[in-house]
């Protein structure tokens, strides 16, 4: 391994979609590891495709100028290969094995191991970070510590004074749940973009949300829809923060909890802005935390 001043950070990741939660923090963690002044680079995750998807893959790359996909607003440049050398690879938690063959892995949890694919396939001797509690699995990663989170607040989600009825609500990792409420005139946002999506926010007045992790929760509040949580995993309120901290403020955890998610509404777009602060010192101690672990073994 070369000098700490040396290291390259590749974090590989999917294409830029701003409508999947973890593209954006992949490829956000590898804008502000650049603005850090590290040495950072995205490297195109790659998938088990047909012959026949592979030539069209091929042919829209040669001959329609089809690139990868990023945000051009953050420093994120694409890997070449010899970028590879004297690096550290970060892989998401849903990633199989170690594609690129890495000495140095990172592996990070933006939710629980094995919750989207069924099953858990990591090497010997890798680093392991957690997104929040939620995510975390202390069976694997014995270090309590290594939380690193990210957050990105899409400009699309504020309050436009409209006048409100009705309700909204999504699914999301809560596909295997009964829809309690009452659906009538409600509008499904799942897969809708986030500008069709705070256009609804403004627009209704209560929030529904199945899934107990997502920040849809908090961008609907930021709209000022009141925002509810059915839960699920949690006994009550103060453990689902507790393994969810970003929902401190302007999310009702059940429906008799809408007080709450009304009463702090106000005080969410402060704490966002505290929590970008509070996340940037969390990139800069995975940089630290990091670079002791592989350089201190060699």
């Amino acid at each position: 391994m070369a000098s700490r001043e040396d290291i390259n950070y590749i974090i590989y990741a999917p294409p830029y979609n701003e409508n999947r939660g973890g593209p954006v923090v992949l490829h956000k963690l590898c804008h502000l590891l650049n603005q850090l002044g590290e040495r950072s680079y995205i490297y195109p995750r790659k998938k088990n495709r047909s012959f026949i998807s592979r030539l069209k893959r091929i042919f829209n790359s040669r001959f329609r100028g089809q690139t990868f996909t990023v945000n051009p607003d953050f420093n994120t440049p694409v890997a070449k290969q010899r970028h590879l050398k004297n690096s550290i690879i970060i892989y998401p938690e849903v990633t199989a094995g170690n594609p690129l063959g890495a000495k140095n892995v990172i592996r990070w949890f933006l939710h629980k191991p094995g919750y989207h694919t069924g099953k858990i396939d990591f090497g010997g001797n890798e680093l392991y970070f957690f997104y929040d509690k939620a995510s975390d699995d202390s069976s694997i990663n014995k270090n309590p510590d290594n939380q690193l989170f990210v957050v990105h607040l899409h400009p699309a989600y504020r309050n436009l004074g409209y006048e409100r009825d009705g309700s909204c609500y999504l699914v999301r990792k809560g596909s295997d749940r009964s829809v309690i409420h009452n659906k009538k005139d409600s509008i499904q946002i799942d897969g809708l973009s986030h500008y069709e999506i705070a256009e609804i926010f403004n627009k209704k007045e209560i929030f529904y949300s199945y899934d107990e992790v997502t920040m849809y929760s908090q961008f609907a509040a930021l709209c000022g829809c009141v925002s509810v949580v059915i839960p699920e995993s949690f006994k009550n309120r103060e453990e689902w923060v507790a393994n969810h901290p970003i929902a401190k403020y302007g999310v009702a955890y059940g429906v008799d909890d809408q007080l709450h998610a009304k009463t702090t509404q106000g005080l969410l777009r402060n704490y966002f802005a505290e929590q970008e602060l509070e996340s940037l010192e969390t990139v800069k101690q995975f940089i630290k935390t990091s670079k002791d672990f592989f350089i201190g073994r060699e």
